[in-house]
C-alpha cells in the first residue's frame, strides 16, 4: 500500500510539473514581443479620438509588464461628447474626462511581432500618456483610435473688424485650447497691477475658429502696438477697443502705444 501511495504521489508531482511547464510555454507563446522599437511618426503628429474599444497602457497592451493607464471605459469617455455635455460645458456639472482636453495627440509608435501597431499618445491636457492599439498599418489609425478634427474656421464679425482688446479675466493661449498639443497659456488679463497682459494692449483679429466639441469661438489676436503679443482668446473676452478703454476709464485721446 505504501508503495502504491508513493507511486501515486510521484505521478501527481509529475503531472503538476508538466502542467506548470505547459502553462509557462503557453504564457510565453501568447506574450507579444516588440518587432519595431519606438519610432516617431514621419508626419510630426496626429490628433485622434478614441472609440473605447481598447485601453491605454504604459507599453503596448500585449507586451509583458504593460500596466493600465486608462481603462476602456475611461477611453470611451475621452471620445464622447454629448448634447448634455454641450449644455453643461460652462457649468460644474460637465462630465469628467470629456471635451477637447481629452483628444489624443499621437507622436510615435511601436509594432509587435504580430504586426499590431500601438501608438504613443497623450491627452491634450497632458494628464494621460501611454500606448493604445491602432490597427495593423502605420499611419492608418484604426483599432481603438481614429483621426479627429478639433476645430473649424469661423467668421470674424464686422463689429470687431477694427482694433480690439481683451476683457478682464480673458486668457491668451498659444492655440485654441486643447485643439493642438501642447496647449499653453501666454498671459491673463486681471486687475491692472497684477495682469500679465498690459491692460491697454491693442490687437487686431486675424482668424477665428469654433471648437468642434464645445462649439465655442476663439479669435487669433495680433498686437497692433509695441507689446508684440500674439495668441488666441475666447470670443467672450474680446471687445471693441473703445469699449475696453471705457471699461478702464480711459479716453482714446490719452492712449499711447
Amino acid at each position: 500500500m505504501k508503495s502504491l501511495i508513493k507511486k501515486l504521489a510521484l505521478t501527481g508531482l509529475a503531472v503538476a510539473g508538466l502542467f506548470s511547464l505547459t502553462t509557462a510555454i503557453q504564457v510565453t507563446a501568447s506574450a507579444a514581443t516588440i518587432k519595431t522599437s519606438y519610432t516617431a511618426l514621419k508626419k510630426k503628429s496626429a490628433t485622434l479620438t478614441t472609440n473605447g474599444k481598447y485601453a491605454m497602457y504604459t507599453k503596448p497592451g500585449t507586451i509583458k509588464g504593460a500596466k493600465l493607464v486608462a481603462s476602456k471605459a475611461k477611453m470611451k469617455n475621452f471620445g464622447t461628447f454629448t448634447k448634455t455635455d454641450l449644455a453643461n460645458v460652462n457649468s460644474n456639472s460637465a462630465v469628467k474626462y470629456r471635451g477637447s482636453a481629452y483628444y489624443l495627440y499621437a507622436y510615435g509608435y511601436k509594432v509587435t511581432n504580430t504586426g499590431s501597431v500601438y501608438y504613443r499618445v497623450v491627452t491634450m491636457n497632458g494628464k494621460y500618456r501611454g500606448y493604445v492599439y491602432g490597427g495593423k498599418s502605420i499611419g492608418k489609425f484604426a483599432g481603438g483610435v481614429k483621426k479627429a478634427t478639433t476645430s473649424v474656421t469661423a467668421t470674424i464679425p464686422t463689429d470687431l473688424a477694427g482694433s480690439v482688446g481683451i476683457e478682464t479675466a480673458g486668457v491668451l493661449w498659444n492655440v485654441p485650447p486643447y485643439t493642438k498639443y501642447p496647449t499653453k497659456t501666454l498671459g491673463k488679463m486681471t486687475a491692472m497691477n497684477s495682469t500679465t497682459i498690459p491692460h491697454l494692449a491693442k490687437f487686431k483679429i486675424t482668424a477665428a475658429v469654433m471648437r468642434n466639441r464645445e462649439k465655442d469661438i476663439y479669435y487669433h489676436l495680433v498686437s497692433t502696438d509695441n507689446y508684440k503679443l500674439d495668441g488666441w482668446v475666447s470670443r467672450q473676452s474680446v471687445s471693441d477697443y473703445d469699449d475696453i478703454l471705457s471699461n478702464w476709464g480711459v479716453t482714446s485721446s490719452t492712449t499711447t502705444n
